[in-house]
């Protein structure tokens, strides 16, 4: 078991020890009564009470979820990284405003390998009858040690490097609910202070150190961005956090302009499509996921390579490194099997395929990079809290915990670029 994977268990042990002592029994109630109402809407009979590990991970989900239910005051906020952070934790403030008409968030974390991240967020959820949510954030990142192993699908294991990366992007937002399956969102933002230095990892060599400007666009200097999106998003899952039929699709425009040297403005349309479905009975579940990226520039114009689309760890190629893959175009397929083993506890088969490449023409699953393996999901009757992948691929075998779902269309990070 690797350090990373030893770790993680240290602290899921101590958050369960935890848990026992805090858990409210209300929320075990609640939990209950949602149990109850998908049984009913199954046609299925009630389930008994939620056990303990159930309780213990709808008592952590509440308590760091920053959904529109969650509570005033502090809280841990174990998220906020990219893949390859580690192990990261922090303080978080919610704050409700005007009463309760917009919400008010701050948090701050850090990693074992030395990621930071800070951010302060205001949102109005509720305007227009429910109808429209906007508002804005500033967010700091410091990211020491990203992995960069050169451009192009074929690019070699060998030539593994890291990088360094800070940047703090300002940005407003505002999605529209035209329904219960169906929203628009967009968004519009400044990143500054974009900067490339030295990796920290000892593992590997720094990226400037095999890489210059010619093979990585961006590395020896780095401009500010405008950039704006604009996206669709059809949801008609059951469960959005551990969905059982259903599906959720989006697509998406966003626009890059450099605002410093003129040269590194683009465009890209990405594609992403994930389904749900039930086979024989309703918990043992099928998921297909489908994931496309296109890259467009102008004449002279380059993408920088910290913002190429990346295959590569828990939420792509499961049995590849984090970032193994980069270029400007980018197709991925994964499917995944679950069954019930116990009550909080789901097994899972899965098998990914994806590749990139420097033009859509150029996208072939002919000779895709591919994995299988088998995974465990903990989760509760509505959300997935933490999974486990055993994966295995022509580079190795790879072990990931992490507390992101595996197959799900993510929120991705502005910088760098994070599928």
């Amino acid at each position: 078991m690797t350090r990373d994977v030893r770790a993680y268990v240290f602290l899921l042990a101590a958050c369960t020890c935890a848990a026992a002592a805090s858990a409210q029994e209300t929320r075990a109630d609640e939990l209950a009564q949602e149990r109850a109402a998908k049984a009913q809407a199954d046609g299925t009979s009630v389930p008994a009470r939620p056990g303990f590990l159930e309780r213990t991970f709808s008592w952590a989900s509440a308590k760091v979820e920053g959904a529109s239910g969650a509570r005033d005051g502090f809280y841990p906020d174990m998220g906020g990284m990219i893949r390859g952070s580690g192990i990261s934790a922090g303080p978080g403030y919610r704050h409700s405003l005007f009463g309760g008409r917009a919400r008010l968030d701050a948090s701050a974390a850090a990693s074992w390998r030395r990621y930071t991240m800070a951010q302060s967020r205001i949102e109005f959820p509720r305007l227009l009858m429910d109808r429209l949510s906007a508002g804005a954030q500033v967010k700091y990142q410091d990211f020491t040690q990203i992995n960069f192993f050169g451009i192009g699908g074929g690019s070699a294991k060998a030539s593994e490097t890291n990088f360094r990366m800070k940047d703090t992007d300002v940005a407003g937002f505002a999605t529209v609910q035209a329904n219960t399956w169906l929203s628009v969102g967009g968004r519009v933002g400044v990143l500054r202070s974009v900067g490339i230095a030295r990796g920290t990892s000892s593992l590997s060599p720094s990226t400037g150190d095999r890489f210059d400007e010619l093979t990585a666009p961006g590395l020896t200097r780095q401009p500010g961005f405008l950039h704006a999106d604009v996206s669709l998003d059809v949801d008609t899952r059951d469960v959005p956090g551990y969905p059982t039929s259903g599906g959720r699709y989006r697509l998406s425009m966003a626009s890059f302009h450099d605002r410093d040297y003129s040269q590194y403005s683009f465009r890209r349309m990405e594609a992403d499509a994930a389904q749900y479905i039930p086979l024989l009975h309703r918990s043992w579940v099928l998921a297909l996921r489908g994931r496309m990226a296109l890259s467009q520039t102008a004449a002279g114009q380059e993408v920088p390579f910290y913002l190429l689309p990346t295959l590569g760890g828990p939420t792509t190629l499961r049995g590849f490194s984090n970032y193994r893959f980069r270029d400007r175009d980018l197709l991925l397929v994964s499917a995944e099997y679950r069954w019930p083993i116990f009550r909080a506890m789901d097994g899972a088969l899965f098998y990914d395929a994806g590749t990139v490449a420097a033009s859509a023409d150029a996208l072939s699953m002919r000779h895709p990079h591919t994995d299988y393996g088998v995974g465990f999901r903990f989760h509760t009757a509505t959300r997935m809290m933490a999974r486990v992948d055993l994966a295995r691929s022509r580079e190795g075998n790879r072990v990931a915990f992490t507390f992101t779902a595996p197959l799900g269309v993510p929120n991705r990070a502005v910088v760098p670029y994070v599928p």
